[in-house]
C-alpha cells in the first residue's frame, strides 16, 4: 500500500488463508487498520469508532476472520479491541490503570496483550466465552445503544433487570432503523432469522442501507445486509404483511406518501410490494392486530390536520378494507399499542395528552374501539418509551424514561387497569433505546464468572426493582377523554 512521503504501511499478522493485517498511516496523522486479502488484491480499512486522533492499529487475525489490535481513544489511551462478525469489542484489562493493547488471537479465540499499572506492563490471556443465555424468569430483553456507538442489551423479568451485558460497537453512521422523531414507541427488534426474537435492524444514516443482527441468548451470532434504498425513503414499522408468519417491513417516502413493504425471511429480502399512496398530513399512529383476523397486522394512520384516525387492513402485502375510528383532539397523540385489555388477540390504543400527561386507553376490535378507560396522568417529563412483556410472559407493560435523570419506571397494565410499578433504575441520557421484545425464559445459566471481565462493561443502571423513590406518580383521575367522536366517514 503506496501512500506517498512520510507515510508508512506494517504488516503485522496473518492466517492460514493468507489474510493479511496491519497498519498504515502518514507521519503526524492517525493510524488506521486494514485487512488484505490477496485473493483479488483489496484492502479493507479498519478504524474502531471509538478511535480519537492517533487512530487503529490490527495486530493479529485467526483463521475465523477475528481481528484484534488497539485504538487511541480521544484522551490518548490506548484501548485493545476484537473486531468479529462486523462489530468491534473494546477489551480492557480490569487491573490497567493505562493501557490495554491485544496483539495475537489464535483459532481456539485465546488472545494475548499487555496492559499497564504504575510498576509498568504486565501480560495478560484471554479467553472469552459467550455470554450467558437469558436467567430464569427472563420474560424480556431490552437494547441500549450509547453515542459512541456501543450496544448492550438487558434481560428483564418481574419488573427487575436480571442481567445485563454488552454487544459490541457499530459505527456512529449505523442507528435503529426506526423514522427519527416518532412521537410514538416503536422497536427495531423482532424475530428476522428463524425463532430468534430480539434481531436488530440498523440503517445507515449516510447511504441508507440495513444491515441485520442476529441476536440469541443475549449474543449476536450472525449479521447479513439488506441492501440499501434512498433515504426519502423511511422505516414506519414491521409485522406480519406477507400473513407468511414474518416480521415484515414497510417504508414510506417522505415526499410522494408511497407505501411499500419488504418480505424478511431468514436474514433475506424474499419479496417487496407497493401498497399504495396517502396523503403526506396522514402520519403512521402505529402497526397491530386492529382487524381481529388471526395473524395480522394491520396499520393505523392519524391525519394531522383533523386528528382523524383510520385503519388499514393488510394481508398477502395487500391493504383488503379500511375504517374509519373517529377523531380526537390534536392535544393527543399516539404513544403505543399492546394488548392492555386483556382480551386474546387484541391490540389496543393508549394516546397522552401533550399538555397534562393524561393517559387514555382505547380497547379496539374488528376495526372498532368498543371501549376506553383513563390511566392517570405523569409528570411531563417523563416520556414513553415502549411496551412488552416486562413483568410476566403475555403482558403489554408500559415503560416511561425520564427526560432529565435516564431513570426508567414500568407500569403494569391488564383489564385496562394499572396494576402494578416498580422502578428499573436509571443510566446516562447518551444511552438511546432500542426497543424491546419478548424473550421466553429459559431454564439454564452459564456461571456469572464466564463472560469475561475485559469486555463486559455495562451502562451503569443505578437503583432496583424495589426502589420506588423514583417512581412516576400517576394522578388521579379527574378528566377522562371521551370516547372518540365519529364524525361522516370521508
Amino acid at each position: 500500500m503506496s501512500l506517498g512521503p512520510n507515510a508508512f504501511t506494517i504488516a503485522s499478522g496473518i492466517n492460514n488463508a493468507g489474510l493479511v493485517v496491519g497498519s498504515f498511516g502518514i507521519l503526524g496523522t492517525a493510524n488506521h487498520g486494514f485487512l488484505y486479502n490477496p485473493n483479488g488484491g483489496t484492502f479493507t480499512t479498519l478504524d474502531d469508532p471509538l478511535a480519537g486522533a492517533r487512530g487503529t492499529v490490527a495486530y493479529g487475525i485467526n483463521d475465523a476472520g477475528e481481528i484484534v489490535g488497539s485504538y487511541y481513544d480521544a484522551s490518548n489511551r490506548a484501548h485493545g479491541f476484537l473486531y468479529s462478525g462486523g462489530t468491534y469489542i473494546t477489551l480492557d484489562d480490569p487491573s490497567a490503570i493505562g493501557d490495554t493493547r491485544a496483539f495475537g488471537i489464535n483459532d481456539a479465540g485465546e488472545i494475548v496483550g499487555s496492559y499497564f499499572v504504575g510498576s509498568g506492563a504486565h501480560g495478560f490471556l484471554l479467553t472469552i466465552t459467550p455470554d450467558p443465555p437469558p436467567p430464569p424468569g427472563t420474560t424480556a430483553d431490552m437494547i441500549l445503544r450509547n453515542g459512541a456507538g456501543l450496544y448492550e442489551i438487558y434481560d428483564i423479568g418481574n419488573n427487575a433487570i436480571l442481567a445485563g451485558y454488552q454487544l459490541g460497537t457499530v459505527g456512529n453512521d449505523w442507528f435503529f432503523a426506526r423514522t427519527l422523531g416518532s412521537s410514538f414507541a416503536v422497536s427495531d427488534l423482532g424475530a428476522f432469522n428463524g425463532s430468534d426474537t430480539t434481531d436488530m435492524l440498523l440503517r445507515n444514516r449516510n447511504t441508507g442501507g440495513f444491515e441485520l443482527y442476529d441476536i440469541s441468548n443475549n449474543n449476536i451470532t450472525g449479521a447479513a445486509s439488506l441492501g440499501a434504498v434512498g433515504l426519502d425513503w423511511q422505516v414506519l414499522g414491521f409485522g406480519n404483511f406477507s400473513s407468511l408468519g414474518e416480521n415484515d417491513m414497510v417504508l414510506r417516502n417522505v415526499n410522494t406518501g408511497g407505501v411499500e413493504v419488504y418480505d424478511i425471511s431468514n436474514n433475506q429480502l424474499t419479496g417487496a410490494n407497493f401498497m399504495g399512496t396517502v396523503g403526506l398530513n396522514w402520519q403512521l399512529g402505529g402497526f397491530g392486530n386492529f382487524s381481529s383476523n388471526p395473524g395480522e397486522s394491520d396499520m393505523m394512520l392519524r391525519n394531522s390536520n383533523t386528528g382523524g384516525l383510520e385503519v388499514y387492513d393488510i394481508a398477502n402485502n395487500q391493504i383488503t378494507n379500511a375504517a374509519f375510528l373517529g377523531t380526537v383532539g390534536l392535544d393527543w397523540q399516539v404513544a403505543g399499542f399492546g394488548n392492555f385489555s386483556s382480551n386474546p388477540g387484541e391490540s389496543d390504543m393508549i394516546l397522552r395528552n401533550t399538555n397534562t400527561g393524561g393517559l387514555e386507553l382505547y380497547d379496539i376490535s374488528n376495526n372498532q374501539i368498543t371501549g376506553a378507560a383513563f390511566l392517570g396522568t405523569v409528570g411531563l417529563d417523563w416520556h414513553v418509551v415502549g411496551f412488552g412483556p416486562l413483568n410476566g410472559p403475555g403482558t403489554s407493560d408500559m415503560v416511561l424514561r425520564n427526560v432529565n435523570t435516564g431513570a426508567f419506571e414500568v407500569y403494569d397494565i391488564a383489564n385496562n387497569q394499572l396494576t402494578g410499578a416498580a422502578a428499573l433504575g436509571s443510566v446516562g441520557l447518551d444511552w438511546l433505546v432500542g426497543g424491546f421484545a419478548a424473550d421466553p425464559a429459559t431454564g439454564a445459566i452459564g456461571s456469572s464468572g464466564s463472560a469475561s471481565q475485559l469486555v463486559q462493561a455495562m451502562a451503569g443502571f443505578g437503583g432496583s426493582a424495589a426502589d420506588n423513590s423514583n417512581t412516576a406518580p400517576f394522578g388521579a383521575e379527574t378528566s377522562q377523554q371521551p370516547l372518540l367522536t365519529t364524525p361522516q366517514h370521508a
